[in-house]
């Protein structure tokens, strides 16, 4: 099978001169992609990167990252793409566990990248690439020079389908995040049904509106860009913005919007879509969250001519797993729907066993997009990733998602078995926000629970007590956890207390807790402090 770099510059031979990436002003055909991608390929190899080496990616999203991700593959490398609004701290634990790794910077994260390359375990990277910059110490670096003067064919292919093309990191329960390898045959198999299903042409238009270190871009990128499509990539500022998406979709044009729930929801309150609005799209999808139907009618009201589709699924399982289209306005929760041809999922007990149509069970997921395993992780690997039946050779992943199967084969989703959550579609481990908070020399106790809002998507609060003699207001409690964690695992709710309470086995009453964020956010006003 071909790998995902040989399926675009494929398309790049059919459509040389058709728009591949849109960003505002700025666009590249697909001509320019493959030469440009194919550049930096042929630079990374001649400064020394193998088969499989780790290239952490330190790019905004634009061009350029699209770009640079591509070249990586190209070259035989393994894609890490960072988060640049990370802290350096998570950075550096993200590329101590890949390294060996080259580190990967455009001009503006090219201090970051210094930073971070100086915090690292020795050895964990070993090269440094900077296509808009030069040398700048003592780590061999791959320059905008040998970039430029690189050749712009494409190198000779390595490796296979089976090799890893991503590792994606997540949030980790023991406060270090985790990685996820994912195959190239497992994101192709992905795509493929997708653009088929789905009906993908060269005439589309197509957002990227997740970030690139969001498992969910993958189809939002190589998508459109294996089939001759537009990729318009939502600019970072503009993501979380109702009014401005809004906008962003009527420009482009737009004929398909992949988002988060969270965000669709943001923009039904703000009431941003008018009726019969984005006369070119055809497509809304979604993912990583649960849609509130009354947000979905919303959106179904004002643009009857567009289909809805929602999918399910891990980052451990390749970007999505099964999906369900809406055909009428919904009157209660969304199903998960079916599983996409090549997977299954299967609610079973407490001994790996399926359970009867409507019990609930844990969900596992098996077939042609389930990880590897986690990276240089094999107890958590072991834990997670099982053979169903026992002994089967099918190897399938425990989701730890609780799940049903209803009398018509539909899959519905009942919440997490763990103390996990996602929050604007990306999953939070709150035992990792407590590991980091508690971290805080000035915090003396604390815990972090998740409680259900006015809009039924969780929220991530913070219970906390300052240890003796110290005096810090919640704004700079969560000032300092600001500096340890990415934004969107910063508790929005936060409640200073003399201690915390304990239940019955002198534990931290988490339910306690919960129970009084809940009553708070129900109270117009309420909320426990920010």
């Amino acid at each position: 099978m071909t790998r995902l770099e040989g399926l675009v510059s494929a398309q790049a031979t059919r459509t040389p001169e058709a728009d591949a990436v849109v960003f505002g002003p700025t666009r590249l055909t697909y001509r320019e992609l493959d030469e440009r991608s194919s550049q930096l390929a042929h630079a990374l190899r001649t400064g020394g990167l193998r088969p499989d080496d780790r290239v952490c990616v330190l790019v905004p999203k634009g061009p350029d990252a699209v770009v640079y991700l591509l070249g990586v593959l190209k070259a035989g490398g393994v894609c890490v793409p960072l988060d640049t609004g990370s802290p350096a701290d998570r950075l550096v634990s993200i590329v101590n566990q890949t390294g060996p790794c080259r580190l990967l910077a455009d001009r503006r994260r090219t201090p970051l990248a210094t930073e971070v390359s100086d915090a690292v375990a020795p050895g964990a990277v070993v090269g440094l690439c900077l296509p808009e910059g030069d040398a700048t110490g003592p780590l061999p670096t791959v320059t905008a020079a040998d970039v430029a003067s690189a050749p712009t064919t494409a190198p000779e292919p390595v490796g296979g389908a089976s090799g890893v093309a991503y590792v994606l990191f997540t949030s980790g329960s023991a406060g270090e995040p985790k990685g996820v390898p994912l195959t190239h045959a497992a994101i192709i198999h992905f795509v493929t049904w997708a653009n088929e299903h789905f009906g993908l042409r060269s005439d589309d238009r197509i957002s990227c509106h997740l970030q690139l270190h969001f498992d969910g871009s993958l189809w939002d990128v190589y998508g459109p860009l294996v089939c001759g499509a537009e990729l318009h990539l939502v600019p970072p500022e503009a993501s979380l913005l109702p009014t401005t998406l809004a906008q962003f979709i009527r420009d482009a044009r737009l004929t398909q919007w992949l988002s988060v729930p969270s965000v669709l929801s943001a923009m039904a309150r703000h009431e941003v879509v008018e009726k019969d609005d984005f006369p070119q799209l055809r497509r809304v999808l979604w993912g990583g969250e649960v849609f509130p139907p009354t947000d979905v009618e919303y959106w179904m009201r004002r643009l009857p001519h567009v289909t809805f589709t929602g999918f399910y699924g891990t980052t451990e399982t390749t970007i999505a797993s099964s999906y369900y289209t809406l055909t009428e306005l919904p009157d209660e929760a969304l199903p998960v729907g079916r599983a996409i041809p090549g997977e299954w999922l299967e609610p079973v007990d407490d001994q790996l066993r399926p359970v009867a149509p409507g019990e609930v069970g844990e969900m596992v997921i098996g077939g042609a997009g389930v990880s590897p395993g986690y990276w240089r992780d094999p107890e958590r690997t072991a834990a997670s990733f099982i053979e169903l039946p026992p002994g089967s050779g099918r190897r399938a992943y425990r989701t730890g998602d609780l799940g049903s199967r209803d009398a018509d084969g539909l899959l519905r989703f009942h919440g997490r078995a763990d103390r996990q959550v996602k929050v604007n579609g990306y999953r939070v481990e709150l035992d990792e926000v407590m590991t980091e908070l508690h971290s805080l020399p000035e915090i003396a106790a604390a815990a972090v629970v998740a409680a259900p809002s006015r809009t039924g998507s969780p929220l991530i609060c913070a219970a906390y007590a300052l240890t003796a003699g110290v005096s810090l207001t919640t704004a700079q409690v969560k000032a300092r956890l600001g500096s340890k964690v990415p934004g969107y695992m910063l508790p929005t709710r936060w409640l200073a207390l003399e201690s915390l309470p304990v239940n019955a086995n002198g534990k931290t009453d988490l339910r306690a807790l919960q129970q009084r964020f809940a009553a708070d956010e129900a109270v117009p006003g309420g909320g426990g402090g920010a």
